[in-house]
């Protein structure tokens, strides 16, 4: 069965449980396309699924709703969100209640392979060279860039969001051995302009950022002002879903087929 986007559910399947793919929802139709991609290709992945794509705010059909139309059928709930935060915990959760054939599993992150991703959009990011403060010049195409780095996410009033934020920035500084702190657009501290100027003033050097945000859209246009010297591009680029994004999902799902096999949450 090939992959649904913001269409209504397909008829009941015996077969195979519905994977609901929840991303936050966005008004950019960039971003849109971005996320709706992962719904297709994760579609083309599993052609005996029914992958429905749903949203936690501003798009509609929300989780809510498509946990109401899929009430009599097993779903795998799958966040496309980086971290578990408030809409995990509380939106997500109160969208399966009472329906112990619905089962939510955790965030695509913190996870290594996405400080994989992350790692090759800063790469792509690094390839022009930026004049330091001190009129050095910074590492160009090439060169192992050592530059500090500022992982910007999204941010969350939800203390274990903002601990699995500073999980994959502490996973990424491994991967790259280069020192990489974390600073946030929304709801958390320190703001993402606070911690570029901060890295800026301590090291004397360029700053780039990590954008640590799934599409481009608001939040990413947010972390680009926040005055690095240069952003990566969001985790989701234009006509193409990465590998470890795909892998995650996967594997998610997986998890949710197991927890389905043995009775629920």
């Amino acid at each position: 069965m090939s992959a649904r986007g913001a269409g209504a559910p397909g008829p009941r399947s015996e077969v195979d449980p519905v994977l609901l793919l929840c991303a936050h929802g966005s008004r950019s139709p960039t971003a849109q396309r971005a996320t709706a991609r992962i719904t297709e290709q994760v579609g083309r992945l599993l052609p005996g699924t029914e992958v429905v794509e749903t949203w936690v705010d501003v798009q509609t059909p929300d989780v809510a709703q498509r946990c109401a139309e899929l009430a009599d059928r097993p779903v795998v709930i799958v966040p496309l969100l980086l971290s578990a935060g408030y809409h995990v915990r509380h939106d997500l959760e109160l969208a399966v209640h009472g329906r112990p054939h619905h089962v939510v599993v955790g965030a695509l992150g913190p996870d290594p392979r996405l400080s994989t991703l992350l790692a090759r959009r800063l790469a792509e990011a690094e390839q022009e060279p930026v004049a330091a403060e001190d009129g050095h010049a910074a590492a160009g195409a090439g060169e192992r860039s050592e530059d500090p780095i500022v992982l910007i996410a999204a941010g969350s009033s939800d203390a274990r969001a903002v601990a699995d934020v500073r999980a994959q920035a502490q996973d990424l500084a491994g991967r790259l051995e280069r020192p990489v702190e974390t600073g946030f657009v929304s709801a958390a501290q320190p703001s993402a302009p606070e911690a570029v100027e901060a890295v800026r003033k301590r090291t004397g050097r360029p700053v780039t950022a990590a954008s640590f945000l799934l599409a481009p859209g608001q939040f990413h246009d947010r972390a680009a002002d926040a005055g690095a010297e240069r952003i990566s591009a969001p985790l989701l680029v234009e006509d193409a879903v990465a590998e470890e994004i795909l892998e995650i999902v996967l594997q998610r799902r997986q998890e949710g087929l197991r927890l389905l096999a043995s009775g629920g949450r």
